[in-house]
């Protein structure tokens, strides 16, 4: 009877060892188990990371790397800039454009008036009426060059007559063929053309070179 109740002592704390052995071996695999779980998420946090720096840098900097979806961006703006119009020695000859100002000024009776008798225009009187036009003028030239960036060497040089009556006959611009083709011209002698002179004793020829910079 003592040998079957030691029996049973025996197997019964062998039953509870095994199952205390047993949850005890679990413990680590699962430790294991979370451990393995948060690598795979620290792993692709840390490549995503490395993904965007990358991109950052290649849109930062310009040196030389491999080719890729982010470096192939800049390349193009780049090539989209404009280049400088190149100007033919055909371009920046000098045409002479407009009316004949060898003509005689034609008088009629009644044209002068009699406070003209023998005054004549002085250079100061002319340049003070052509001054006030002068920025239209300016920006004649600026509008018939190629585009804003591009140089064209030379002058331009507008001529016209004062009538004795003060009103201007007949305007001529000298410029680059290049702004002749710019409409240079036609600005020109539409500003000249609402200049109003004194009158004065005689028709005069007057002349004002502007130089291109």
């Amino acid at each position: 009877m003592k040998g079957f109740v030691l029996g049973l002592l025996v197997a019964g704390i062998g039953f509870a060892g095994y199952f205390y052995l047993k949850g005890y071996l679990r413990l680590p695999s699962r430790t294991v188990a979370v451990a393995d779980a948060g690598a795979p998420v620290k792993e692709v946090k840390e490549k995503k990371k490395k993904r965007r720096r990358g991109a950052v840098r290649e849109a930062r900097n310009e040196s030389p790397g491999p080719a890729g979806p982010g470096h192939q961006a800049p390349a193009p703006v780049a090539e989209a800039e404009p280049e400088p119009v190149k100007l033919s020695p055909s371009d920046l000859k000098l045409v002479s454009q407009g009316d004949d100002l060898s003509r005689p000024d034609v008088v009629h009776m009644g044209d002068a008036t009699d406070d003209s008798g023998s005054h004549e225009l002085s250079q100061d009187d002319i340049d003070a009426k052509f001054r006030a036009k002068e920025e239209a003028i300016l920006g004649c030239i600026s509008r018939a060059r190629p585009d804003e960036e591009t140089y064209v060497p030379g002058r331009v040089t507008v001529k016209f007559r004062i009538q004795r009556t003060g009103n201007v006959r007949g305007v001529r611009v000298e410029a680059p063929a290049i702004m002749q083709k710019g409409g240079i011209y036609s600005c020109i002698k539409g500003v000249v053309n609402g200049i109003r002179f004194p009158p004065s004793s005689s028709s005069q020829i007057v002349s004002y070179p502007f130089s291109l910079t």
